[in-house]
């Protein structure tokens, strides 16, 4: 028997490392589980992007397989080619940054700051916006640790923002689904 399934991976032209886990039942039915990275990706994001998943008789994967993964492969490849770009590229400038401190000296000042009795009085609506970001920037912490159990706890009653409700909705559900493959890719 020959296969021509690695010359098609290689024509891909998508360097990276590829995780398959294929499943096979009785009724001849293949089920295919596939996470691709990037070597040496020293962003979490691939953590967060969820496995592609394909499902049906051995006939239709063979003839669909590559169509059907070729493009969303290169948009993550590329994806986490720019963050890779991005993470190298903002130590660069910390690097810069604090060299450029470290060689600026300041004169340290004494300066009285006066508050007027508007500026003691903390504003709700501010502390509430502060509350909300602050929980959705853990959940996303959360969310490139996997972690998406923790993460759905996290998410605000939609009660307490009612402006949010359609986007506190599609969080719920894009956390449950990521969830749920994550569940399924355990099993096999």
């Amino acid at each position: 028997m020959t296969t021509n399934f690695f010359q098609n991976i290689i024509a891909l032209n998508i360097p990276g490392h590829w995780n398959l886990s294929i499943t096979t039942d009785e009724q001849g039915k293949v089920k295919i589980i596939g996470m691709y990275n990037i070597p040496k990706n020293g962003t979490q994001a691939s953590k967060v992007v969820p496995p592609f998943v394909m499902g049906g008789t051995a006939e239709e994967i063979d003839n669909q397989f590559f169509e059907t993964i070729e493009k969303p492969v290169q948009e993550t490849a590329g994806f986490f080619n720019n963050m890779e770009d991005y993470r190298k590229g903002l130590e660069k400038a910390k690097a810069v940054a604090s060299a450029k401190t470290a060689t600026t000296t300041a004169k340290p000042t004494t300066a009285t700051v006066t508050k007027t009795p508007d500026q003691e009085m903390p504003d709700p609506k501010a502390e509430k916006k502060k509350a909300y970001d602050t929980a959705l920037k853990t959940i996303n912490y959360l969310q490139a640790d996997c972690k998406y159990e923790e993460a759905i706890a996290l998410i605000p009653a939609i009660e307490e923002y009612p402006d949010k409700e359609k986007e506190l909705k599609n969080l719920r559900g894009d956390l449950n689904r990521k969830k749920e493959q994550m569940a399924q890719f355990r099993l096999l």
